[in-house]
């Protein structure tokens, strides 16, 4: 896990503020090109990732249960044995324990939001190649 990006805010009024995808740092992960949302810590109720994937592996998580929706493409998505179809405006709900990897079907890149909850802690011991 990248626990040093830095999330870069545009504005702050209070508690709100306001985080501008192309303001933030991209960088590999496990399922392809990623900017965060929110700060990657155990003080945050959930992370937010986009996502640019192309080539993702098969890993799952013990604790987590992440929400990919769709925002860009078409492709398919492995979950334990069986694989689907996903493209723009499908939402796809990966519970803990479930194997899972997505992919594009065409040339172009597969991009999605991922809402990960309860976060991982940044520790890296909740996530598992398989």
């Amino acid at each position: 896990m990248a626990n040093t990006v830095v999330i870069k805010k545009a504005a702050e009024v209070g508690a709100a503020s306001v985080v501008r995808l192309g303001d933030q740092e991209e960088w590999r992960s496990t399922c392809g090109i990623r900017r965060d949302f929110v700060p990657v810590g155990k003080d945050e109720p959930v992370w937010f990732h986009y996502m640019r994937i192309h080539d993702a592996r098969k890993h799952l998580h013990k604790r987590t249960t992440e929400y990919y929706y769709v925002t860009e493409g078409v492709g398919e998505m492995d979950l334990d044995d069986e694989t689907v179809a996903i493209a723009k405006g499908d939402m796809i709900i990966v519970p803990p324990g479930v194997a899972h990897a997505a992919r594009p079907t065409t040339d172009a890149e597969l991009h999605v939001l991922i809402v990960v909850v309860p976060p991982a802690g940044g520790d890296g011991n909740d996530q598992f190649d398989v």
